[in-house]
Order: C-alpha cells, then structure tokens, then sequence
C-alpha cells in the first residue's frame, strides 16, 4: 500500500538495533532523540491520517498535480515540524514508540479500507514545502517522511556516541 509497509519495515529494523540506554539521548539540547523522533513520526501519521480523513467528509474536490516527494528524504532542506508535531515526551521506551506507530499504521489502513484511487486522488491540502498534494501522495509522504527521520535517528546515534 504505497510503499508504506516496506518503508516501516526498513524503519522497524533499525529501531531493533538501537539499545533502549541510547533511545532517549540527544546530541545536544536542540536536537531529538530516537525517542522523540519516533514520537514525531507517531504524531505526524496521526495528523496526515485525521486529516484525510476530514478532507474527505467535509472537503470540495479539489485535485492536486503530483509531485516529487520522494525529495524529502533529502535532509539538506531543511523544514521545521510545526508545534503541533513536536515531540513532548510521549514515549518513554523503545516499546512504547513501536506500539505508538503501530496503532497509528492501524488508523491509516481503517481510513483507506474501501478508499477508491479516484476519491484520494480528488481531494488534496496543502503541504508547507510541496504544496498542495493529493491524498493518495500524502499517504505515500508517510512512509517517505519516515526514511527522512530514519536517517536522522542515525545521525543522533552518531553523533551520542
């Protein structure tokens, strides 16, 4: 399903490797740990979810060009997560964070069930770096957007040590 399960898996196999010890360092003040990535992550597929979701009860149609985001896993752009995506201290475990993602893969897979290709690709909102996107590209940018953090979880590890 666009690519999600294969990103997650990816995803889900470094987190294995990191030491619980290591899950809440961070490489400085300003930086997130593994943990609050991982609760980053959790927040924004909660958010893209509940968001579809709306759009398709309440919004007009209202179609969307397609675009590159496969670009966000380049981490040279830099975007600042807005407030309501940051990490507060949700997760104070490697479990928890597993458990977190998991039941939000579980709303995405719900909100799609029985979703036609033609109704996500008929509704989009805007995204602050793309524009607007189309529903079937935002629940593709999930698993993209968690490649991106992907990479920086293993700068944090990097750069902790």
């Amino acid at each position: 399903m666009y690519g999600l399960e294969d990103k997650r898996k990816i995803l889900n196999e470094y987190i294995e490797k990191v030491p619980e010890e290591e899950a809440g360092k961070k490489p400085s003040e300003d930086k997130w740990s593994v943990l609050e990535i991982l609760e980053h992550l959790y927040l924004m597929e909660g958010f893209i979810v509940q968001k579809i979701d709306e759009v398709i009860k309440n919004g007009d149609v209202n179609t969307a060009e397609t675009k590159p985001i496969e670009r966000t896993t380049n981490r040279s752009y830099k975007v600042e997560a807005p407030e309501a995506l940051r990490p507060k201290g949700t997760f104070s475990s490697l479990e928890e964070a597993k458990d977190g993602l998991n039941k939000t893969r579980e709303a995405t897979t719900f909100l799609l069930h029985n979703k036609s290709e033609e109704t996500l690709q008929s509704y989009s909102f805007p995204h602050p770096s793309f524009g607007n996107m189309n529903l079937e590209q935002w629940v593709e940018f999930i698993g993209w957007h968690e490649l991106r953090h992907l990479d920086q979880m293993k700068e944090v590890r990097e750069k902790s040590e």
